[in-house]
């Protein structure tokens, strides 16, 4: 992996995050702008204070650290902030930090030391990955996670400490996994109600080019084209309007769609901004509030609101596929005694996920907190925003793994054989259609959603 010349991308972050042991070339071109700005910050320091080097942080800004202190002084920092606790950080979080932060300061913009780069470079290499813990972000730099992650290097000189520490790059680590396992999930479930819409002898009027040329919303468009793909060849429909679960998924998944977008673009340039607060120039210093993460905490928001609506229809058209009068099936589909419950408990577990999902949708940029002696009076709180969207991915991924349990087992009732390449990744689900345990085939269709969704592409590139 080449860091240094192009940007860094949320989709090679997520993959060098799940990557194992990572070797990282560092380009010239990095190196050079680093040296440079190491240098102008020297220089700085001999000229004027610059935070965090020749002062204290915080409400010590105005402290001046006693004269060739430098080094101690970042020391202090470092074991002052590393002050995180609650449970520690997954691996892909913690490689997918240093990966990010790595990208970071090729950008020269810390004025630390290109040997600091090659530190982070060596633990990658290595995958001796330090414990950073979880709880201690604001959304204001993430400066437990990587004061912990500084302490893990094997030597800091002066200059470093606060250079390390002024970045969000933990909060976009998390941030990015979670884009990444929601788009798969967004493209799955475009997969699950295709399915459903079949079970149902959907109405493909709904989805009709005509309907977002009235209304050309880049969202509502590109699923409306993507619905059209995967619903085609469809025999003649059962009512003149399908219930709006499956009339408005062109609707509800274009806003999920744009907010996925509105992230995805914020994070391209965070994964490789220079954020640091001062920040180093070839000249000078200049301090700033560039590390308020206020941006990705509203993206973040964003997105886990349009993920309730996306997955509420996803419930509803459960629901429907044990209605009757919309599958011309039995109640449930049970295929038991009469008064058999079928997949009826899949509502009762696809409501507590939902009751999770909508609990984790609450907008963390509606919370704040004054901090150090009054001077930090604001936080974006993006690091809780990102843990949010890390666990609406779960909550998901059980709604739509129930539907497509559902859809699949209506399928087989009618015998239809609609949808044939989605279809094939059902073919592992349990035949037995007699009242038992439904976990099993649940589990069954969560692992398999990546594959639904990469079936899903592959049908509407086809078409």
């Amino acid at each position: 992996m080449r860091i240094g010349d192009e940007p860094l991308t949320p989709t090679a972050v997520a993959a060098a995050a799940r990557a194992g042991a990572i070797e990282v070339e560092l380009s010239e071109g990095a190196r050079a702008r680093m040296a440079v700005t190491h240098r102008a910050a020297a220089g700085a320091v001999e000229r004027r204070h610059v935070y965090g080097r020749t002062t204290g942080v915080g409400a010590n800004r105005s402290v001046a650290v006693a004269g060739g202190d430098e080094r101690a002084h970042g020391l202090r920092l470092l074991r002052s902030h590393a002050g995180g606790m609650g449970e520690p950080l997954p691996e892909e979080v913690v490689r997918g930090t240093i990966v990010i932060r790595l990208a970071q300061l090729c950008g020269g913009g810390g004025g630390q030391r290109p040997e600091l780069a090659d530190a982070l470079v060596a633990l990658l290499a290595a995958d001796t990955l330090p414990v950073l813990h979880d709880l201690g972000g604001i959304g204001t730099g993430d400066l437990t996670v990587l004061g912990e992650l500084g302490l893990a290097l094997p030597s800091i000189e002066e200059g470093d400490a606060l250079a390390l520490m002024s970045s969000n790059a933990a909060t976009f680590a998390v941030a990015t996994l979670a884009w990444h396992d929601l788009r798969v999930l967004f493209d799955a479930g475009l997969g699950v109600a295709a399915l459903t819409f079949a079970a149902l002898d959907g109405n493909r009027e709904a989805f009709a080019a005509a309907v977002g040329e009235g209304r050309p919303l880049a969202g509502a468009v590109a699923v409306a084209a993507r619905m059209r793909a995967l619903t085609a060849g469809a025999g003649e429909p059962a009512r003149i309007q399908d219930p709006f679960a499956v009339r408005c998924v062109p609707q509800v998944g274009g806003a999920l769609h744009d907010a996925l977008r509105q992230l995805h673009d914020l994070l391209a340039v965070e994964l490789n901004a220079a954020s640091e607060n001062p920040l180093v120039t070839s000249v000078d210093v200049i301090h700033h509030g560039g590390f308020h993460a206020a941006s990705c905490a509203l993206a973040l928001d964003t997105l886990r609101l349009g993920l309730v609506p996306f997955a509420t229809l996803s419930a509803a058209r459960l629901r429907h596929l044990m209605e009757p009068g919309l599958t011309g099936l039995t109640p449930f589909l049970s295929a038991d005694a009469p008064g058999s419950s079928g997949v009826l408990i899949a509502e009762y577990v696809a409501a507590d996920a939902m009751a999770r999902l909508r609990a984790d949708a609450a907008p963390a940029v509606l919370g704040s907190t004054t901090l150090s002696r009054g001077l930090e009076e604001h936080a974006s709180f993006a690091w809780q925003a990102a843990g949010q969207a890390r666990r609406a991915v779960d909550h998901l991924r059980i709604v739509l793994a129930l539907e497509w349990v559902a859809a699949e087992r209506a399928l087989r009732m009618k015998d239809s054989d609609a949808c044939p390449e989605l279809r094939a990744l059902g073919v592992q689900f349990d035949d037995r259609l007699e009242d038992r345990p439904l976990a099993d085939d649940a589990e069954v269709a969560t692992a398999a959603l990546p594959a639904l969704a990469d079936a899903v592409i592959a049908c509407a590139d086809a078409h």
